[in-house]
């Protein structure tokens, strides 16, 4: 592996939590592709819409998400989007409307408030630590704002890649019900991690609207979500809420193609890979960034980097730019600009190779006086 400091001489995105790349995609898309092509009436892929997602659909998604959930989940709660991102839209006009409040941890994914905002829904935060929200602070704002929902990312929270205990999954589940607010679950990230606690989606049913998708364990062009609803009826009256209004709907090609996937198990080859892969990259990141506080996962596509006493996020982020390297401040992430912490997020998944993702983590280890010597120094310790 090269030890070469040279700056990239085109940009290197480190910026999008996008998943790496399986080494057999091409191959598999390719074939793939020429099996649907031989489909009886293909035709009828293009001619009609799949709102919500066909019975089939359904039924496959609900075997794939019992994976996660370590239980069954009923097909008829289960609405298929075209994307983790519309679920997210269709979850929010199901909870809350115009003038009301959902609240949302100190550091949380930034497309979440500007969702809320396009929708006239107000928002405020609660204080948070290490294992996620505080149920202090969510009783508290439940009195004070009489919330409608809590957005969280209890499984690799993003921006600091944190996995919220059982015990606090279970806390915040009884207050919710509690005060008759709804959890609405992003779990885009919690199929990467191996070991990790059931989904609020699983341990509290009742209250949570669960999504989730392909995006980051496979990759965004599939283009094909999930939003579990509580209860079947209130499935179907979303599905009502937004019949016939924007392009929610997954689009039929995606869906025969994540259906095939789905089918014949090269959806589960595909995640295993993009985790051992994940892995590998986490190993480099290690050996650049050795000596700097940050957090993450073996399974992770992201670190959160702790600048404290080191630079300031900005004049990092500028400086990486100067050099080719593209990062996120970690204000972005922030829900209280007066209260920012001076982070930054690092993507290692999005770029294609690990050669490039080693050209751009050179760049900031030897920007925040991080080397791979340091690093091969601290593993021999």
């Amino acid at each position: 592996m090269s030890l070469s400091f040279h700056h990239p001489r085109a940009p290197i995105s480190l910026e999008r939590s996008t998943p790496p790349a399986p080494a057999n995609l091409d191959a598999v898309l390719r074939d793939s592709l020429g099996s649907i092509s031989q489909m009886a009436d293909i035709n009828k892929i293009i001619r009609a819409h799949r709102f919500g997602g066909t019975e089939e659909d359904k039924t496959r998604a609900a075997a794939w998400l019992e994976q996660r959930f370590g239980t069954s989940v009923d097909p008829r709660r289960i609405i298929q989007t075209n994307s983790a991102q519309s679920a997210m839209v269709m979850a929010l006009a199901s909870v809350a409307g115009p003038g009301d409040t959902v609240l949302l941890e100190t550091l949380s994914y930034h497309g979440f408030r500007k969702q809320a905002h396009l929708q006239n829904i107000r928002t405020e935060s609660i204080e948070m630590d290490d294992d996620g929200a505080l149920p202090d602070a969510f009783e508290k704002a439940c009195r004070a704002y009489q919330p409608k929902a809590l957005f969280l990312m209890p499984t690799v929270h993003n921006p600091t890649t944190g996995v919220m205990s059982l015990e606090r999954r279970r806390q915040i589940s009884d207050i919710a019900r509690k005060y008759g607010v709804a959890l609405v679950e992003d779990d885009v990230y919690g199929l990467l991690p191996v070991y990790v606690p059931p989904p609020l989606g699983a341990i509290a049913p009742d209250v949570t609207w669960h999504l989730t998708s392909f995006a980051k364990c496979l990759g965004p062009g599939g283009r094909i979500g999930y939003l579990v609803a509580p209860t079947p009826d209130s499935a179907q009256a979303t599905i009502n809420r937004f019949a016939g209004m924007s392009t929610w709907f997954s689009a039929a090609l995606s869906a025969e193609l994540i259906g095939h996937w789905l089918d014949n198990g090269t959806m589960t080859q595909f995640v295993e890979r993009v985790r051992e892969e994940a892995r590998e990259r986490q190993q480099i990141a290690q050996k650049y960034l050795s000596g700097l506080q940050y957090r993450s996962l073996p399974e992770s596509l992201f670190l959160w980097v702790n600048l404290d006493g080191v630079i300031d996020q900005d004049v990092l982020v500028e400086r990486c730019a100067e050099r080719n390297v593209i990062i996120r401040p970690g204000r972005l992430f922030s829900t209280d600009a007066a209260r920012s912490p001076n982070a930054v997020r690092i993507v290692v998944g999005s770029p294609d190779t690990r050669e490039e993702l080693e050209a751009a983590l050179a760049v900031i280890g030897g920007l925040l006086g991080s080397t791979p010597e340091v690093a091969s120094a601290a593993t021999h310790r």
